[in-house]
């Protein structure tokens, strides 16, 4: 069985992991197509061409790169599908992008079609332009199965009259447990600590989480991994709040750093808040974080409720009170700590390791050429 994957996502090296655990499955040819380049924000993510861990990487440049929705491979697609010679084709693009699109245009002058999955993570009930709406709807209509990973876009799909039997689940994030583990002996303090990674924009919601902090009583420390235009306002407001001291700026890591920090924490923050453009989708830190032993406390907006379950915490969104209550207890009662962050490292070993994931996709793969 021969897999063409078609995936910005795997521009980074962590993500590739899942790559190659499909590839170690002994009857999977597995390939993968990226952009040469994407920006991202600031900074541009380059991938390499050629052989990696069993699999070949295709790259190609793009025409609006950085677009989530709007670039299309300006060159070297036609050679991915010709070189691959893919039985499967797995977008991991949304099913209204341009890229889609492209892609449907190619398959249909092929003379024997692969079959074609395309991801599905939107999460509620996005204002589309009619152009994405129309690419939508025929990949509704073409695509023979349609990926999600999370139950609120599962839930959009078929709001939107998707074909039910082709609406399948299929998890995307995972990790790898031996990098995203517990802390030994030593590498956590006493003190009480927790932190937050992501970017610091609004629809993140950084600012209630430091205005909770700030009414926290007793002895604790506090770390924000990230960047982004709302920075400098933070920084001010945790001085305003009286907390500067206790509260660590550390900007930007590349993610291979993030297990170390997360291992230094007793708990994550992700009181994230919905905008008229956006829901948070997964938490793909939520995961790392109940990897390492680190529980996670999440407003309850988007997907955060069902990927945190009973392993964490989730308050109402833009609640400083019960946020602050959440941390005020896990600091009081660090016996809760250990057993919810036991919990959380079980769950994550029995559904999101990459080699788990790859179990997944595997299955789904022979299921849908039976079809």
């Amino acid at each position: 069985m021969r897999v063409l994957v078609i995936s910005r996502f795997c521009m980074s090296p962590i993500y590739r992991e899942k790559l190659a655990a499909l590839a170690r499955r002994p009857d999977l040819e597995v390939s993968l197509l990226a952009p040469a380049e994407w920006k991202e924000g600031a900074r541009t993510l380059i991938c390499p061409e050629g052989i990696e861990d069993g699999y070949r990487i295709f790259t190609c440049p793009l025409i609006l790169s950085g677009r989530v929705g709007g670039h299309v491979y300006r060159q070297g697609l036609w050679k991915a599908l010709r070189e691959a010679r893919p039985d499967i084709v797995h977008m991991e693009e949304e099913s209204y992008s341009f890229v889609a699109a492209q892609v449907m245009l190619y398959l249909s002058v092929l003379k024997t079609r692969p079959k074609l999955m395309v991801n599905n993570s939107e999460n509620f009930d996005i204002a589309l332009p009619w152009r994405s709406r129309i690419i939508e709807k025929q990949v509704f209509r073409r695509a023979d199965a349609l990926l999600v990973f999370a139950r609120t876009a599962r839930e959009r799909l078929l709001r939107l009259d998707a074909p039910l039997g082709k609406v399948r689940t299929l998890p995307q994030f995972g990790l790898d447990p031996e990098l995203f583990r517990p802390p030994k002996t030593g590498e956590r303090g006493d003190v009480f600590s927790v932190g937050y990674v992501g970017r610091l924009v609004h629809s993140k919601g950084v600012d209630v989480f430091l205005k909770a902090l700030a009414s926290l009583s007793g002895e604790w420390r506090a770390q924000i991994v990230g960047d982004g235009a709302e920075r400098v306002t933070l920084e001010r407001l945790a001085r305003s709040l009286r907390i500067g001291e206790r509260v660590e700026f550390l900007g930007w890591v590349d993610h291979i750093e993030v297990p170390g920090y997360l291992r230094g924490w007793h708990a994550l923050a992700l009181p994230s808040r919905k905008t008229a453009h956006w829901r948070e989708q997964f938490g793909r830190v939520l995961i790392e974080a109940l990897a390492c032993g680190v529980v996670p406390v999440g407003a309850a907006t988007g997907e955060i409720t069902h990927v945190i379950g009973s392993e964490g915490f989730v308050f109402p969104e833009d609640n400083v009170e019960t946020l602050r209550d959440i941390l005020q207890k896990l600091r009081n009662e660090p016996g809760k700590c250990e057993r919810l962050a036991d919990a959380g490292r079980k769950r994550v070993l029995e559904e999101f390791t990459w080699d788990v994931l790859a179990d997944k996709a595997h299955r789904l793969y022979e299921d849908i050429l039976r079809s």
